[in-house]
């Protein structure tokens, strides 16, 4: 019998050769090299508007602050009464943030701040000093308080990414890293002789030089450089308190800023009589105002010898008589906590927040005059222009 072999012709496999294998990759690579950026920058702008979001919250948490006490703002720093049964004393020069926490629906945070401190350095006259201790706060990340892209305080124990107006600041103490205890000045409404007449005080307090009483013109063109300042204890009376009414008849809401960013933001819980190294700077951002030794503003800047006049086309024109360590995002890579400018992370400005309580991105290339205009408070009485909103 014979036997049929059946014979089959083998298909040759087929496969990438390896040009067809080097343009796929390159195809792959190219799309990656197209991809990667836009999700980059996607990553950017949903960060950039959660930033945004948070420091609108906080603006509006500042309205409904005015609100909910007759029409005041926070001050820059204020004493907080400790609730502590075994201790008697205030948590001296504690923050905006942590007067603004009954707003933010944060109540049960003060209250746990205030029952857990502790009197330190005694109760002499007229201030008790406090520390934060215990379990009032210290650990806890409030994340309304701070930006996605500040790594130093995003989901960071008292981050804080966002500083109010604190209008000008002589520059001798401009970014000054002090504390109360050391009896360093700090940004108050008495703090430069404005009219030249050798009446001023360094800290609400005591007066200086040959004045008899504090100034009510210094203080009257101190406030209307900016919106927050701290309060004065002995006497309280001495203590300006800002509020959208005084804002919406000086200059305008929307035309004078509220809140930024800044990167060199101390804690939001930290207190003037416990932060060692940090002062009302790390709480705002201000411009620095050259000053004589006797704090009064220098020649060829402001009218000397009469109430200041804020010029109208600016008197921020000399950089060698006004440096501008205060304009926003300058010296980011050098800047220490309490560096008091406007700064963040996010590509050429920074977020900001109207006294209207509106949003908006703030150019780091903002006009040196308009950005000085964008704080001062009530500058329109004392010579400033009216703003127009094509200048920022």
């Amino acid at each position: 019998m014979t036997r049929l072999r059946l014979s089959t012709k083998r298909q040759p496999r087929r496969g990438f050769t390896l040009i067809e294998l080097l343009v796929v990759i390159s195809i792959i690579a190219v799309l990656a090299s197209l991809i990667a950026p836009a999700v980059q920058s996607a990553r950017r702008a949903a960060r950039k508007l959660e930033c945004l979001n948070n420091i609108r919250q906080v603006g509006l948490a500042m309205i409904a602050f005015s609100s909910n006490t007759g029409g005041g703002l926070p001050y820059l720093t204020s004493d907080i009464p400790i609730s502590n049964s075994n201790v008697t004393g205030f948590i001296y020069g504690a923050g905006w943030p942590m007067q603004l926490l009954p707003a933010l629906d944060a109540t049960a945070i003060l209250k746990n701040i205030k029952s857990n401190a502790v009197v330190a350095g005694g109760s002499s006259a007229p201030y008790s000093f406090a520390v934060n201790s215990g379990l009032n706060g210290e650990n806890i990340w409030l994340p309304v308080f701070t930006c996605p892209d500040d790594a130093d305080s995003f989901r960071q124990p008292g981050g804080l990414s966002f500083v109010v107006n604190a209008g000008f600041i002589p520059s001798k103490i401009w970014g000054a890293q002090e504390t109360v205890a050391s009896g360093g000045p700090f940004q108050q409404p008495y703090i430069i002789d404005w009219n030249g007449n050798s009446n001023y005080s360094l800290d609400g307090i005591s007066l200086q030089g040959s004045a008899t009483a504090f100034d009510s013109q210094d203080q009257a063109v101190q406030t209307a450089t900016g919106v927050f300042f701290r309060a004065t204890t002995n006497p309280s009376s001495n203590s300006f308190q800002s509020s959208i009414d005084y804002l919406s008849t000086g200059d305008g809401t929307g035309s004078t800023l509220m809140l930024t960013e800044n990167l060199n933001a101390g804690p939001w819980n930290g207190s003037l009589g416990s932060q060692s190294g940090y002062g009302v700077n790390h709480l705002g951002f201000s411009i620095s105002v050259p000053v004589s030794n006797a704090y009064q503003v220098n020649t060829g800047l402001f009218t000397p010898g009469t109430l200041a006049t804020i010029s109208g086309t600016g008197g921020f024109t000399d950089p060698t008589a006004n440096p501008d360590q205060w304009v926003i995002n300058r010296n980011l890579g050098t800047a220490v906590i309490g560096t008091p400018r406007p700064s963040s992370q996010h590509s050429g400005g920074v977020n900001a927040i109207m006294g209207d309580g509106s949003g908006r991105f703030l150019s780091e290339n903002v006009d040196k005059n308009v950005y000085a205009k964008l704080l001062t408070s009530n500058g329109v009485t004392y010579g400033e222009r009216t703003l127009n909103a094509r200048d920022y």
